[in-house]
């Protein structure tokens, strides 16, 4: 079984950042990661090699993208979580698994792997595309 900094790809000695408001959430995160992702209220400034973020099932998701499209490094990670597809009714969540993967291609990003992140929750890794990087690169 692959340990969780495997399977999620942390990124080594950069600092790691996760966002969601669901007890489920910061339970699963906290379990799974312990120290190594500091659980935030509000992004830190600049931009960041790993962040995760719970997906909320109110507003926009091409704003959500976008916002957190501008937050990575060129190759950083981003992982988005949000109920399977069995617990979406269940968990009032409106979208769809396509609805965000599209969400992050519309964004410029790319989606590279999908992770169990708990019983009822999946996730999606999504990255900038390796055409674009070096154009980022500061």
């Amino acid at each position: 079984m692959q340990t969780p900094w495997a399977k999620f790809s942390l990124p080594g000695d950069a600092a790691a950042y996760a966002r969601g408001e669901s007890p489920e959430f910061r339970r699963v995160l906290r379990q799974t990661f312990g120290p190594m992702v500091e659980s935030v209220a509000q992004w830190p400034p600049g931009t960041h090699a790993w962040l995760m973020a719970e997906v909320p099932a109110e507003g926009s998701l091409s704003t959500l993208f976008r916002a957190l499209e501008k937050r990575l490094t060129p190759s950083g990670s981003l992982w988005v979580v949000f109920p399977k597809k069995p617990f979406m009714k269940e968990m009032s969540f409106p979208f769809t698994w396509s609805d965000i993967q599209q969400a992050g291609l519309s964004a410029g990003l790319v989606d590279n792997k999908i992770a169990a992140f708990s019983t009822r929750l999946t996730s999606i890794r999504f990255v900038v595309p390796l055409a674009r990087r070096k154009a980022r690169e500061p």
